[in-house]
């Protein structure tokens, strides 16, 4: 007998910050530290991971089963020379005109509702900071750390602790 769902999965968001150099046109558009901004989240209710990556070319959306065995692959791959900022749910902000341009910086703002005029992943983390995202700031020094750092709050999810407890200690770990 499949499993239903009866209420809608609203993910708590972590956006990922890549400082790999992409082609010299996204260098000169996106100069900074930051080249790229994508997201990942994990769904507890149906232990998988939910990818997401605006780039020019197209949306890519990708779920990833905790128990496939390449799923640990894919998160290292994705989180790779990368800064990580866990962020907080937003209300859906009002606006009075539709967001021109849809790139990874708009996109983001989208996603999680953040109310920001920031065009490049720079200014986008720092907005990001200021509306209560938390850094993942050892991910800069230690590779992998975000990936055994999302891990343990599964663990805690897992273990059926209160949702604040496990969220406040994973992003303290």
């Amino acid at each position: 007998m499949d499993t239903v769902i009866a209420a809608p999965i609203e993910p708590d968001w972590t956006l990922v910050f890549c400082k790999n150099p992409g082609p010299w046109w996204v260098r000169l558009l996106a100069w900074g530290r930051y080249n790229h901004v994508k997201a990942i989240a994990y769904v507890p209710a149906i232990r998988a991971w939910l990818f997401y990556d605006v780039k020019f070319n197209g949306t890519k959306v990708m779920l990833a089963l905790e128990a496939d065995p390449h799923t640990d692959n894919l998160l290292q791959d994705y989180l790779e020379n990368c800064d990580a900022i866990a962020m907080p749910r937003l209300p859906t902000p009002k606006r009075t005109s539709p967001q021109l341009g849809f790139w990874c910086t708009i996109a983001m703002k989208h996603l999680v509702g953040l109310r920001s005029r920031a065009l490049r992943p720079d200014g986008l983390w720092r907005d990001c900071v200021r509306a209560g995202g938390k850094p993942y700031e050892a991910l800069a020094t230690c590779r992998g750390i975000l990936v055994r750092t999302i891990w343990a709050r599964i663990k805690v999810f897992s273990s059926g602790m209160g949702k604040t407890a496990s969220i406040h200690g994973a992003m303290t770990a």
